[in-house]
């Protein structure tokens, strides 16, 4: 299975160059997104979500969705929505609402009107449906018939704003590419002199409901990159067919992902989505998203704790809403991973890493996934040297430009360690996140 990884990791690297200079990628301000979900009474459950906000602003949340499977079949209200929409400009976020697909011109006119024209605070975000071809509920015509429907209405009361399509429940080309640049094709058409579209969302969960600790680490994160590649490749060649540059360009987002769609148990060392595994699995997707410039990542959900199956969010359970690894992993990222993706090399099957460089310095995340082995690792600036040590076998290399880093790391297993540098090299900063932390509900550590 290594071998195979292996090779599938450097073909990604290589498509990665190919498909649109990935490396070296902005940071997308609005990219640590969450899922609103799960307010008291929906679905006629019990949610707590009127209590989290304090912890939501906590976390750098920047934008968040008001969408899903819940509000497709159960929109809210007017008096609802605006105390949602609300909440999310009340912690510095802004909303990404989902327009039902069953709404009709009318509908779709009067609610953009609303909120982009008539309401205190305009929304720039916005989505259409919600999974639409799972369980083969609609076929890619009848997406189309929809979208256009909708889209056109849409545009000819707020060009300006923001549309996405189609949030499937996983990145399919071939149905994409038809609405993409193909024959049934939305991107190349314009309303009231703006683009119909404006970018691509789809979801993921890689998992299903058996698998184990080594299908996160490896083959869930192989998904999920090789479902970005393939839409990278769909967006890149609509925008060349259809000369969307600049801000015309299409972009894209992740609007539900987390380890699984059947949530195993909720035990920290585990591998489900509570577990501290989950929160490095969700760490290195938002990696790819700084790789692959995605305008926002939303992983499903802030919390929802009612039922084992359904257990997603990164807020655990009343009275005290513990933040889980999820939680603290996205915090982690939001606080220090600004300005532009940088290029990291490593072979070692259970590290991940990935860095960003500003005007500041460097910083650079590490994560030992091994629940057995810790790590000895010599960081290295690329082109630079390193410190000798017959201890720190494990080489990664950082492209750094002129600035020289060399740092030797002990990792140890089921950690996760964020290094800043200045723009001299100098270590200013190291944190570090640790599964025993999470068993104790404690959070990242400043060490220096």
């Amino acid at each position: 299975m290594k071998n195979f990884l292996k090779s599938f990791l450097l073909i990604s690297a290589i498509s990665s160059i190919l498909i649109g200079n990935a490396y070296s990628q902005e940071i997308s301000p609005k990219l640590i997104g969450q899922n609103f979900w799960l307010a008291d009474g929906d679905e006629g459950r019990v949610g707590y979500l009127h209590k989290l906000w304090d912890k939501v602003e906590a976390s750098g949340v920047k934008i968040v969705r008001i969408g899903g499977n819940g509000y497709q079949n159960n929109f809210p209200d007017r008096h609802k929505l605006n105390a949602m929409v609300d909440s999310v400009f009340r912690i510095g976020a802004v909303p990404l609402i989902q327009i039902p697909s069953t709404y009709t011109e009318l509908q779709t006119k009067e609610l953009v009107e609303y909120y982009t024209r008539l309401y205190s605070k305009k929304i720039e975000y916005w989505c259409i449906g919600n999974e639409p071809m799972l369980h083969n509920r609609h076929t890619i015509e009848q997406i189309h018939e929809y979208i256009l429907r909708i889209a056109t209405a849409f545009k000819e009361v707020a060009p300006n704003a923001k549309l996405y399509i189609f949030d499937e429940a996983s990145f399919k080309p071939a149905e994409y590419g038809r609405l993409v640049g193909g024959d049934l094709d939305l991107a190349g058409k314009k309303v009231n002199g703006s683009w119909l579209i404006d970018g691509l969302t789809f979801h993921n969960y890689p998992n299903g409901p058996d698998y184990k600790r080594d299908d996160v680490i490896f083959y869930g994160s192989d998904k999920m990159r090789k479902q970005i590649v393939e839409m990278k490749d769909v967006l890149n060649k609509a925008n060349s067919k259809f000369n969307r540059k600049g801000n015309e360009a299409l972009t894209w987002g992740l609007t539900e992902f987390n380890v699984t769609y059947v949530n195993p148990n909720r035990e920290i060392s585990g591998f489900g989505n509570p577990s501290f595994l989950a929160g490095q699995f969700m760490a290195e997707v938002f990696g790819m998203g700084m790789e692959y410039e995605a305008e926002f990542m939303n992983p499903w959900c802030i919390n929802e704790v009612d039922v084992v199956r359904t257990d997603f969010g990164f807020l655990g359970f009343p009275v005290e809403f513990y933040p889980r690894s999820t939680y603290w992993h996205m915090q982690l990222i939001s606080k220090y991973f600004k300005g532009s993706y940088v290029a990291t090399s490593e072979k070692e099957d259970y590290l991940k890493v990935f860095a960003a460089k500003n005007g500041d310095g460097l910083v650079i995340m590490l994560m030992n996934q091994s629940d057995k082995n810790d790590m000895y690792i010599s960081l290295t600036g690329k082109g630079h040297k390193s410190k000798k040590s017959k201890k720190h076998k494990t080489s990664v290399s950082i492209d750094s430009g002129n600035t020289r880093i060399s740092e030797l790391i002990d990792l140890p297993s089921q950690t996760t360690q964020v290094y800043v540098f200045n723009t001299n090299g100098e270590l200013i900063s190291k944190v570090e996140y640790s599964v025993n932390d999470n068993l104790k509900n404690g959070e990242p550590r400043v060490l220096k």
